[in-house]
């Protein structure tokens, strides 16, 4: 009889401990918890993300990624990073071209 009553409290237990908590997800891990002011020079930026409450985030701010995956977080109402932005997408429409032909080692060599 105490077997009856035990075992679906100790199964229900067991589910409990295994599985994740609502809410609880990576994303909200890496959330920024504050902005940084100070301008990114694109050149260092290859991309972003925009976090807030629909990405389980408190704050609303953009973050960046740099080419050596460093992660900056930036006001959405700066005018500086607006500009960021532009100049990003503007990279993803229209990717530098790649020269053609021989490269300048290949031209230097004589056969």
């Amino acid at each position: 009889m105490a077997l009856r009553i035990l075992l679906p409290l100790l199964l229900l237990a067991a589910a409990l401990l295994l599985l994740p908590a609502e809410g609880v997800d990576n994303v909200a891990s890496d959330c920024c918890l504050k902005t940084s002011k100070k301008t990114i020079p694109s050149a260092l930026v290859k991309s972003y993300r925009i976090q807030g409450p629909e990405t389980g985030c408190q704050l609303r701010a953009i973050v960046f990624t740099t080419k050596k995956e460093k992660k900056i977080c930036s006001s959405l109402t700066s005018l500086a990073v607006q500009k960021l932005i532009r100049s990003l997408e503007e990279k993803q429409k229209n990717p530098p071209k790649k020269p053609q032909g021989r490269s300048r080692r290949q031209n230097g060599k004589r056969v």
